[in-house]
């Protein structure tokens, strides 16, 4: 893969947590994971749960530091430009937890001078928000006065608001309805066509993957158990769909 073409470098990538006490016990949630994703890409990475997804995705964004290995975002090492990188980045988690008092537009200003726009730039990134996601019904309501469909909606209009070259997705459509999950799976495809941004989707719905991404990551147990396209995993095990691809391949 051409190296100015790579928007994300992992190579043998593990990370370890203790929990518990007195006695600790020791999870490796990630083991030795190495892949690459390219600029404009919408790439799925999928798993059980707990198989290590958001423990990548965290490492990924900076969130976390890996134990080993190396991370690259747009050519930059995690660990001496992580400030740098931050600025091009931005996540949404199928959880949505913002105060519960702010009103939808006071939840965009306030991210919004956390990303440090002011002024005219701000309130035009807020308006345009408002505008694409269609909140505008709503953004004097409160957060706890919202459908879980206008939060999910909401937590994603925050992600884009420092027009991120990278967006980190963590399982947007967990728990929703089938006909909400629908029209976020359908914003996702139209930010990711009308901005030309790197997408990385974390899901454990092999249906809305087959539906979305490019190429995928199969995650298990903290390794990366398959990688490719979705008719190239298909050809790899004769299989029909990514479900009956993920089950041949946890045999």
């Amino acid at each position: 893969m051409n190296g100015n073409n790579i928007a994300i470098e992992v190579k043998n990538v593990s990370k370890t947590f203790y929990r518990g006490f007195p006695i600790r016990k020791k999870t490796k949630a990630l083991d030795k994971v190495s892949l690459e994703i390219k600029k404009g890409e919408l790439f799925g990475v999928l798993g059980p749960n707990g198989a290590g997804k958001t423990t990548l995705l965290n490492i990924l964004s900076t969130l976390l530091f890996p134990d080993e290995g190396t991370v690259k975002i747009l050519g930059k090492d995690i660990f001496h430009s992580h400030d740098n990188i931050r600025t091009r980045l931005n996540m949404s988690s199928g959880n949505p937890n913002f105060p519960w008092s702010f009103t939808v537009e006071e939840i965009l200003y306030f991210y919004g001078m956390l990303y440090g726009l002011k002024g005219n730039e701000l309130k035009k990134k807020v308006e345009n928000c408002i505008e694409w996601f269609g909140l505008g019904d709503f953004k004097k309501k409160r957060f706890d006065e919202l459908s879980t469909g206008t939060k999910q909606k909401l937590t994603l209009a925050k992600s884009l608001l420092n027009d991120p070259e990278i967006l980190f997705l963590d399982e947007p459509t967990v728990g929703l309805d089938p006909d909400i999950a629908y029209r976020i799976r359908n914003f996702i495809k139209t930010i990711h066509k009308e901005r030309g941004m790197t997408i990385i989707l974390t899901t454990h719905y092999m249906h809305e993957a087959e539906m979305m991404c490019e190429r995928i990551a199969f995650i298990n147990k903290g390794k990366v158990i398959a990688l490719g396209t979705i008719d190239e995993l298909k050809e790899q095990v004769k299989a029909k769909n990514l479900e009956e691809v993920f089950l041949e391949l946890v045999k």
